[in-house]
């Protein structure tokens, strides 16, 4: 973590102080994640239906040992659909550079990802799940 520190301390002006290195977000993650530009993230299930229903431009990194390889699933089905940005292949920094330095510069692909990404949001998902769930009880 120090080494990230130090790097963090390096950034130019203009990305140092809109990067906010932490150790481990709990309870106020919902505050992060609506704060943030660009989000950097695995590709779980939870994640991607919490990045979508924000409309977050995100770099998606899929865990390879997921059940299923759901997570490489999620996030090519996200960039395919131009709604994120996945790295699907090895991951290096240079890579990952290449992917999140886009959307941190370019406004309007930020933007516009975001804007795919809230197209596949549900943030009523529950509400749905719920009437569902209560016109299969009454038949």
């Amino acid at each position: 973590m120090e080494a990230l520190r130090h790097g963090a301390a390096d950034l130019p002006p203009g990305l140092a102080e809109r990067y906010h290195l932490t150790d481990f977000v709990g309870s106020e993650l919902p505050d992060v994640l609506a704060l943030a530009d660009v989000v950097v993230s695995r590709s779980g299930a939870g994640t991607i239906a919490e990045l979508t229903a924000l409309g977050k431009a995100a770099v998606l990194v899929p865990l390879a040992s997921s059940a299923g390889d759901e997570q490489r699933h999620n996030a090519r089905h996200l960039q395919d659909s131009g709604a994120a940005v996945a790295l699907l292949e090895e991951v290096t920094a240079q890579r990952l550079q290449g992917a999140v330095e886009p959307l941190l510069t370019d406004r309007r692909l930020r933007m516009d990802i975001a804007e795919r990404a809230r197209e596949h949001g549900r943030p009523d998902a529950a509400d749905r799940l719920v009437d569902v769930l209560l016109s299969a009880a009454r038949g």
